[in-house]
């Protein structure tokens, strides 16, 4: 600081005077040019403001003449009402005419100023008054009882002074009108000039702070240029030291001695150890030190003292107030005077607590991941660009029987029975980024051999450069054995496929016979049944009693369903056999169709018939319409009872599949038996109630299987059912027909 008394004597030199007496003429300029503008702009803004309050005057002037005109009216509306005798919706006070009195009142005041409209004032109210005259006489005829004389004065003379009032006060308005557009423009000017002037002084005062501003910074460089290095230097210097986002300390060489407690130190170092600065100012950096670190500042500041080095370079634990450990890297400088006497001790300390955890972290998970892989029970090796091995794992040492020293700098490809083979797997890994399932044999320094499948992939470094490949082995013995096991049971399973197959056409053989037997050997009896039953009733009717008669239609009704169950029971078998010829089938269209041919028969019964729009589906169009007839026919049947039966059909598209449904509200069906619906022969109605096999839902079902779609039913006693199905939008190519089984 012995150069801090130069600078202010050349502050207080004449020169630096003079130049302060120049720098003041332009700042006085900008002034006298910013009151000027100001003292315009306020004579302007007066003239504005006087120029708005004649505006103003102008309005009330039109005002005051409108309340004229309306006193006026509502006068002339009062006589007429009691000329007329009739009573008036607002009554107006015939003494004095208040309305009209105030707003001449008013308007005389309001147009002082103006000699033309006085004038005109002095005429208006000579015209009322004779006008208020000509109403009094009007209304006293009227209540004398002369009516007719009361019109006449009304109608000619008050009519001929109203219209000669409401000229002159329309005249009035007119000049008043002109003279507030007049006023108005004039009012416009002045507010645009104000605005002028209010620019030209926000202008001036803008000019004023800039030249106010560069005189400022002129006095202040000229002030600093004034100030000497050292000021500057120290300057510097306590700016980096209180900002810097290091710690920095200094430490005087005196107290360095044991017990001693000065210590100066900036934020930094206060938020890194938890402590205030007032409370660092009476500790010493090695009382802060954890006392189970080593004592690395001592041996620093020992270095620097015997002069062998300039600086020291050191990690500290420091502990936190709080006391969690602070690891800083240290920088430690002996700063000197002229006479190289040592004064101060200058520590810069990071901190580099975050780093130390981040490596402790880094090396537990290089320890987590060395554990994972020699714990792998797999083989792992990692290979350079050379192909020679760089690493491995206990895996490795087990299946080669070599230690790993051996096995780290050899050719990855002399450890396997194809070592060309091998060296062509880590090449493509090196080219393509990785390998999959690759098979090699490995062999064990005994000459045992062992196969695997190796899984390779590269590894990159920091700067995404490839630096080698990892590669993994699979011992894959016991798949091999498993799959020479497998092969031998797929043999003996196509064995036993082709007898199966073979077994299966024989049986399909018989049941092929056992249908032909069934269709014509056995439907043979049951129509000599059914004929001889018939002609029994035809030839000896007469002879039988209505008993006998009935015994033999029911013997008829029997045979014939005997016949029924046979046809359905063919058909059932023949489903299984046929193949699906699958093509788009419009659904819409397949069920109209089958309800419109199944209705025609029902032409006595009342049946309402709905069908909403049906998504395509692809199947077999022939086997659908089968699905079709069996659920609308039992709706048509099942709603037998039904004094007029509804019958809906409809279909959505819900994600990959149609789905379609039947409703009808006829006789339903327990829930409890919903399992029975689609048994073949099963039914849950009596014979007596409602005919049929009972193999239509059964049928259905399986040409629905058949298409990978689905059926269910739903349903209440005497609360009608409904029968749902679906079927894929995208249906998989028809397998072979299923066993008729």
């Amino acid at each position: 600081m012995e150069h801090a008394e130069r600078p202010a004597a050349e502050l207080a030199s004449p020169p630096g005077h003079k130049r302060s007496l120049h720098s003041l003429i332009p700042l006085a300029a900008a002034g006298a040019l910013a009151l000027v503008a100001w003292g315009f702009a306020w004579m302007q803004s007066q003239n504005t403001l006087n120029e708005a309050s004649r505006t103003s005057r102008s309005l009330s002037v039109l005002v005051s003449l409108s309340d004229v005109e309306r006193g006026l009216l509502h006068s002339d509306l009062q006589a007429l009402a009691s000329v007329l005798n009739v009573e008036p919706v607002a009554p107006i006070p015939w003494s004095g005419y208040s309305l009209q009195d105030q707003s001449l009142a008013e308007l005389k005041l309001l147009t002082a100023n103006n000699q033309d409209q006085q004038t005109r004032w002095s005429q208006l109210r000579l015209a009322l008054a004779r006008h208020q005259r000509l109403l009094e006489t009007s209304v006293k005829l009227a209540e004398r009882g002369n009516q007719e004389q009361a019109r006449r004065l009304l109608n000619r003379q008050a009519n001929a002074s109203r219209v000669s009032i409401l000229g002159q006060l329309r005249a009035m308005t007119h000049e008043e009108k002109q003279l507030l557009l007049t006023r108005s423009l004039r009012m416009n000017q002045q507010r645009q000039g104000l605005q002028v002037l209010q620019a030209l002084s926000l202008v001036a005062m803008l000019l004023l702070v800039s030249v106010n501003l560069v005189l400022l910074k002129r006095e202040r460089q000229a002030r600093d240029a004034t100030l000497g290095a050292l000021t500057s230097s120290e300057q510097r210097f306590r700016d980096l030291f209180e900002n810097a986002s290091v710690g920095m300390a200094i430490t005087p060489l005196a107290s360095l001695v044991p017990g001693a407690t000065t210590l100066e130190a900036n934020e930094a170092v206060a938020t890194m150890l938890g402590y205030s600065r007032s409370e660092l100012k009476t500790l010493n950096l090695d009382s802060l030190c954890d006392p189970e670190a080593p004592k690395n500042h001592a041996a620093g500041l020992a270095s620097l003292l015997d002069g062998s080095k300039p600086s020291a370079r050191l990690v500290q634990c420091y502990r936190h107030r709080h006391g969690q450990n602070v690891w800083v890297d240290e920088g430690l400088v002996l700063r000197h005077n002229n006479n190289d006497a040592s004064l101060e001790l200058i520590t810069i300390m990071l901190n580099i607590t975050a780093l130390k955890t981040a490596e402790q972290t880094l090396l537990e998970q290089v320890h987590y991941t060395r554990s994972l892989i020699e714990t792998s029970i797999d083989p792992l090796v990692t290979i350079s660009p050379a192909g020679t091995i760089e690493d491995v794992n206990e895996a490795t040492v087990q299946a080669t029987g070599l230690p790993r020293g051996e096995l780290q700098g050899r050719d990855f490809a002399d450890f396997f029975t194809e070592p060309e083979r091998a060296r062509q797997g880590y090449r493509s890994a090196f080219q393509r980024g990785s390998v999959r399932d690759y098979p090699l044999t490995l062999r064990h320094v005994s000459g045992s051999l062992m196969p695997v499948l190796y899984n390779a992939s590269t590894y990159r470094n920091a700067q995404g450069e490839v630096q080698g490949v990892y590669a993994a082995a699979r011992d894959v013995s016991q798949v091999k054995h498993m799959e020479a096991q497998l092969r031998t049971l797929n043999a003996e399973l196509e064995a036993r496929v082709k007898q199966r197959t073979e077994d299966l056409t024989e049986v399909n053989h018989e049941l092929e016979a056992f249908a032909y037997s069934v269709s014509h050997d056995l439907r043979a009896p049951l129509r000599a049944v059914d004929g001889f039953s018939n002609k029994l009733l035809k030839l000896y009717s007469d002879q039988l009693d209505s008993e006998g008669r009935r015994l033999l239609q029911v013997v008829r009704d029997n045979a014939q369903r005997m016949g029924q169950l046979i046809d359905d029971l063919l058909r059932f078998s023949r489903l299984g056999r046929r193949e699906l010829q699958v093509e788009a089938v419009a659904m819409e269209a397949l069920a109209r169709g089958v309800a419109s041919d199944l209705l025609a028969s029902e032409s006595e019964r009342r049946i309402e018939f709905s069908c909403e729009p049906l998504p395509t589906a692809g199947g077999d169009a022939a086997m659908l319409r089968e699905v079709w007839a069996n659920l609308i026919g039992n709706a048509i049947k099942f709603s037998r009872n039904c004094p007029v039966a509804h019958i809906s059909v409809g279909g959505a598209v819900e994600g990959n599949q149609a789905s379609y449904w039947v409703k009808d509200d006829g006789a339903g069906f327990d829930m409890a038996y919903a399992d029975k619906l689609f048994g073949v022969f099963q039914r849950l109605h009596r014979q007596d109630e409602f005919e049929g096999t009972g193999v239509g839902l059964a049928l259905s079902q399986r040409i629905l299987h058949r298409h990978q779609g689905q059926i269910w039913g739903e349903g209440q006693p005497d609360g009608g059912a409904t029968f749902h199905f679906t079927l894929p939008l995208h249906p998989e190519p028809p397998a072979c027909p299923a066993d008729p089984a």
